[in-house]
């Protein structure tokens, strides 16, 4: 599991549908709550103090998600899971669904299939939006699978 600092939410969601298992932490938890919990894990963050910190973190300096994955490439391990096999949000593993009210009419007709996540309902399916994130990953340089 990767941890990610509040500085880097939307990083923390990329990560996930591409199959990382990232535990964010929301800023209402200190530095030192961060550093106890990262004794065998990897840490993402921006804070230099904090990386200086950590022994296994990674310090990155963009402010942009997309230049934030070209600087992580090749120095995480192998993504644990499928591409979109988690919720961006919280993390859980998705499961399929059946079509149904909750998602838009047209997800209702074109998609072939929906997943929901158990924990906080959040639904997912392919399309469009799917298409294009993993067009970026894959010009930036991530196997999507």
């Amino acid at each position: 599991m990767i941890i990610v600092d509040s500085m880097l939410g939307k990083l923390s969601r990329y990560l996930r549908l591409i199959g990382y298992e990232v535990e964010y932490i929301g800023s209402d938890k200190d530095d030192s709550y961060i550093i106890s919990i990262c004794k065998d894990r990897l840490m993402i963050t921006r804070d230099r103090q904090l990386h200086e910190r950590v022994a296994n973190s990674i310090l990155l300096r963009s402010f942009d998600t997309l230049e934030q994955l070209k600087e992580l490439k090749g120095k995480l391990p192998p993504a644990e899971h499928s591409f979109m096999e988690l919720c961006s949000v919280c993390g859980t593993i998705v499961e399929r669904a059946e079509l149904n009210g909750d998602v838009p009419d047209y997800v209702n007709k074109n998609a072939k299939e929906i997943f929901r996540c158990k924990k906080c309902g959040r639904y997912y399916w392919n399309g469009s939006h799917t298409d294009h994130f993993r067009k970026q990953m894959e010009m930036i340089g991530y196997e999507i699978h």
